[in-house]
Order: structure tokens, then sequence, then C-alpha cells
């Protein structure tokens, strides 16, 4: 059942934005049998027992990323070929997203209720997961299905991007004296960011992590460059609160620092939380790990959860992405 689901979700075409053929697919699976709420492309379904008792929430996403041109199969033509199963998606997070479609219809309630959210705009946007939370009961634990090869995410990286606007006074290439080149001044930014020491260090996510992804500067050979721009990527952790960071990038630079985006702050589960005691029982083979990349845990940071989940991180965003079918299987029990 699970491959069947996982293969119907890869074949629906679902970019961020675009998730409406995932959405059929979910809907067809619920087919009348749960109560469900919708906001947008994202979609809750509950089990409810009937007795008191906790709620704990299932949470994944069905949106992807586009397919790359290094792809070399048909990325919406779920293929398999021995234990794995090639598609765009499959990975991150469809195979997640199936193994928790089965795992909730099969269930057993002794008590207390069992959610289920299938999630829009995860990789991009801000009409997925947040839009629907508020409608739904708080709850008492959660599990965010991404592909972590079944180990169990106890702490997830937060992400504070930066936008860098660095001054000059273009001027001619041929006078250059004349001129305040906002290129040089914005390479000595970057450089003084590079040996920036953010040592204080996370007893499991380890050390805040710094990167210049993208800068830009000048059109023209002949014209010296009067401003100049770079992004500043941080991936957090509770070591340093986010306006800390902010002022330590603005006491390196020249250039002027603004905060593009700080919506997504670490997170971390309790250490005596029950969903961990949980998932070392369901899983006890798994490693406890700190994820350095996003997902929806950033949204549930007052509700003890984990990460966990069939498929590989770094198969995630590739081309021909795949997972392994009886990782999925085995991730529904």
């Amino acid at each position: 059942m699970v491959e069947v689901l996982l293969s119907a979700l890869v074949r629906a075409r679902s970019p961020s934005r675009e998730e409406g053929p995932a959405v059929d697919v979910f809907e067809d699976w619920v087919a009348g049998r749960f109560p469900v709420t919708r906001r947008g492309n994202n979609r809750a379904v509950c089990r409810d027992s009937g007795i008191p008792g906790p709620r704990l929430l299932l949470l994944s996403h069905y949106d992807t990323v586009p397919a790359t041109p290094q792809w070399t199969r048909d990325p919406h033509a779920p293929t398999r070929e021995g234990d794995r199963l090639y598609g765009l998606g499959a990975n991150d997070a469809k195979g997640c997203l199936a193994a928790m479609m089965c795992a909730f219809e099969a269930a057993h309630l002794a008590r207390g209720s069992l959610w289920l959210v299938a999630a829009a705009e995860e990789e991009v946007g801000r009409n997925g997961v947040e839009t629907i939370l508020p409608a739904l009961p708080a709850f008492s634990a959660a599990i965010v299905g991404e592909p972590t090869g079944m180990d169990v995410a106890t702490a997830q990286n937060g992400l504070l991007l930066l936008d860098c606007v660095t001054p000059g006074r273009a001027g001619h290439a041929a006078r250059p004296h004349l001129a305040d080149n906002a290129l040089y001044t914005m390479c000595r930014d970057i450089l003084a960011l590079e040996g920036l020491e953010l040592d204080r260090v996370h007893p499991l996510a380890g050390r805040t992590t710094l990167a210049v992804p993208v800068a830009s500067a000048g059109e023209r050979h002949n014209v010296i460059p009067g401003e100049a721009r770079f992004t500043v990527d941080l991936r957090t952790t509770a070591a340093y609160a986010h306006a800390e960071l902010v002022a330590a990038i603005q006491g390196r630079v020249r250039s002027a620092v603004s905060v593009r985006s700080e919506r997504f702050h670490p997170v971390e589960t309790p250490p005596h939380a029950e969903i961990l005691a949980a998932a070392e029982a369901a899983w006890p083979a798994a490693r406890t790990f700190a994820s350095p990349t996003l997902s929806d845990w950033a949204h549930l940071r007052s509700v003890p959860a984990i990460k966990w989940g069939p498929g590989l991180s770094e198969v995630s965003h590739t081309a021909d992405e795949w997972v392994e079918v009886a990782m999925v299987a085995a991730a529904v029990d």
C-alpha cells in the first residue's frame, strides 16, 4: 500500500505553490473517512479515540523544488529499480508523507488523538503549515517527516538571512583615484566576516555557521561601481540570539546590514520529552543528531518534536532523486 501511495504522490506534479495534483491524491486517499481541515493547499485529518489523552501530530509536505536540467529520467514518472524508487520528491518528502498516511490509517488509538497534516509550500513561501496551525488544537508532541535515514533529529538549526549594501563613489575606470570602489570595500567586508569567530558551541548542534553565497557589483568595465551588494546566510543555534549575530556582523563591516529573514529560529526537543522515549522504543537503532537543514519544525517551537523519516537528506534536491522503498515501509511500523 505504501508504495502505491508513494508512486501516486510522485506522479502528481507539485512544485511549491502548485500542489493541486498532490492535494487531489491526498483527498482521494481520505475519501470521506476522516474529518478534514482545509486551508489553501494544506490538509489536516484527525482520528480521535474518544478517550481523553495526548494529541500527536504527524507532519510532512508534498511540495517539491523544480526538477533541474540534470535529470536523466522523467522526474514525474515513478520508476522502481531494485529497492530504489526514483522520482521528484520521492525522498523529500513524499516517502515520509506516504509512510505517515499509512501509519495514520493503521494506528491503534488507546486514548487521545492522532493528527496528520500534509503541508504545502514547505520549500518556499508563507502559505504552508503556518496557515493551518491556527485552525488546529494544541499538540502534545509532533513528528516532522523529513528524510533523516531513520535517525532522530532532536534539534534543528535556524536561519538568519542578511542583505548587505556596500557604499562607494562611482567614477571612471581610467581615474580610479577619484572614485571609491564599492567592490573593493565589499571584498574587505566579506573577508572580515570570514574571520568572524562565532565560538559558542551548542552541545548538540555545534557552531553557528556563516556563508556569503551571493555577491554583486558593477555592470560596465569602464565604470567603477558606487555600490555593491552581498548576502549573508547564517545557520543558527540556540547558543546565539539572532540580534546578537546581527550586531556582531554590523561591527565588522562598512556595509549597511539589514535583516531579510529571521523567522526561522532554532528548535530543540526538551531532553525528557515523552516523544524522545517513544522514538527510542520504536526505533532503538536510531542515533540522535542536530539537523542543519530547515523544515516545518520551525513553526512548532512550543511543541516537543522530532524530525524523523525514511530517505537520506543528501539525496534531497538532487537530480534523479530516489528513496528506498523498504525504508519507507519500515517507517510505517
